[in-house]
């Protein structure tokens, strides 16, 4: 195919036009509405502007104390049920392991007894080959 036709093809100029009103616009104007934020708060550091710097700030840093208490609470509580399970857990894992065990023996006894008549095929070959190759 040439070059020239998939450069100027329908889905391409398509993709180009969605490109630019679906990613770029939208990036360059929240880009510019921080930057912006980030202007007023700087120049609101003059004695008539302060108050309203202050309120700025406020506002930029509530968010992360929301979020941060939540974060706190959650660690809380796990830290909280992490110390209540330390506590009940050697009495089950001590059953666990047990059980683990009682399946391990099942499991090889189960293995050696599902490989026990291929070896003795094997070894009654073995016996006839060396008896008649005398």
């Amino acid at each position: 195919m040439d070059a020239s036709r998939r450069i100027d093809s329908p889905t391409v100029q398509t993709h180009k036009r969605q490109f630019a009103w679906q990613i770029l616009v939208p990036f360059l104007v929240a880009t510019a509405l921080i930057l912006a934020v980030a202007v007023l708060v700087a120049t609101g550091t003059a004695d008539t502007n302060r108050p309203w710097a202050d309120v700025s700030i406020i506002w930029m840093i509530a968010p992360m104390l929301v979020v941060a208490l939540v974060m706190v609470t959650a660690l809380s509580f796990l830290i909280y049920g992490f110390a209540k399970l330390l506590k009940v857990t050697p009495k089950y894992t001590a059953k666990a392991q047990f059980y683990v065990a009682q399946a391990a023996a099942g499991i090889h006894k189960a293995a050696d007894g599902a490989t026990k008549p291929v070896v003795w095929v094997q070894q009654a070959g073995a016996i006839f080959k060396s008896i008649f190759k005398l």
